[in-house]
């Protein structure tokens, strides 16, 4: 993923993230943290710096979503919580979505696609991907 313009990549399977932020960041935390799996909030909020902001978006972890905010509040840091499924009835976000659709088709954007499963195995496709051992889209081709 490094070439995907990161400067470090942190595989939480084999490291302590919130460790290794800390050291990366000579202690501060780091400024944004996007957090698309609900599950690992607790430690997306540890990995801000004071004043910091997490943006959560959705919750493909499918936990309860329980989270002490008092850590948030002592360091003034920000929560910005996106639910997409209410998001495509705005004309805006539907347009945007849309067109960002149509590029990638055009091949214009880069999406990081990690395996293909043929229609037939849409039930092992979904397996997979809730295994958390992709790094990637899971793509289901008639």
């Amino acid at each position: 993923m490094l070439s995907q313009g990161l400067d470090h990549a942190i595989d939480h399977r084999s490291v302590d993230v919130i460790e290794t932020v800390l050291r990366l960041t000579e202690g501060r935390g780091v400024d944004l943290v996007v957090d698309p799996v609900g599950a690992t909030l607790q430690t997306s909020l540890a990995a801000l710096r004071p004043e910091g902001r997490l943006v959560f978006v959705g919750n493909a972890g499918g936990s309860n979503l329980q989270l002490d905010l008092w850590p948030a509040l002592q360091g003034n840091q920000s929560l910005f919580g996106v639910y997409m499924g209410t998001q495509f009835e705005k004309p805006d976000v539907y347009q945007t979505v849309s067109q960002m659709l149509r590029q990638t088709a055009k091949g214009e954007l880069n999406v990081v696609v990690d395996r293909l499963f043929p229609l037939a195995a849409a039930a092992e496709a979904h397996a997979y991907a809730e295994g958390n051992a992709r790094l990637g889209r899971v793509v289901l081709v008639p």
